[in-house]
């Protein structure tokens, strides 16, 4: 019997970095500096995620290929359309769909569309080294109980 897995909203940042979409690639990138982030949700006025844009992107996409970064707009660059998990999804279900696309980020939205959070496979590997340590201590627990009822 498989147990009951966590839902996404349980694991994402609810603090979203976020960013528009006309935004130039310099102001994105200062933005990124900034913030202290390798990426942002892009957003359109209503809060709904429509794409997302990485440091990686910038440095592909227009550093590498001698584009203007004030004339490159966010828009121009952005991965999009952008994939989503609603905050109900389990955490399996966002794995497998992060690993279907081959991304790191995944924005969580609620039953309106609406950003709420998002959640990266570094949540997900903190979570899993959290249980890790539990079932570790659980180990070591029931031994050293053995030992003191089986002496």
């Amino acid at each position: 019997m498989r147990a009951r897995s966590m839902k996404v909203i349980d694991l994402a940042v609810r603090h979203v970095e976020c960013i528009s979409a006309p935004t130039s690639i310099r102001d994105c990138a200062l933005a990124m500096r900034r913030r202290h982030v390798g990426s942002l949700v892009v957003t359109d006025s209503d809060n709904k995620p429509i794409g997302v844009i990485t440091d990686r992107d910038i440095t592909i996409e227009v550093t590498a290929m001698g584009r203007d970064p004030l004339a490159t707009s966010v828009a121009d660059v952005m991965t999009s359309p952008v994939v989503t998990a609603k905050s109900d999804d389990d955490l399996v279900d966002a794995l497998a769909k992060m690993r279907e696309f081959g991304i790191r980020r995944l924005p969580v939205v609620d039953e309106s569309g609406l950003l709420v959070g998002v959640i990266t496979n570094s949540n997900m590997l903190e979570e899993l080294a959290v249980m890790l340590d539990s079932l570790v201590r659980d180990i070591k627990s029931s031994k050293t109980r053995e030992i003191e009822l089986r002496p």
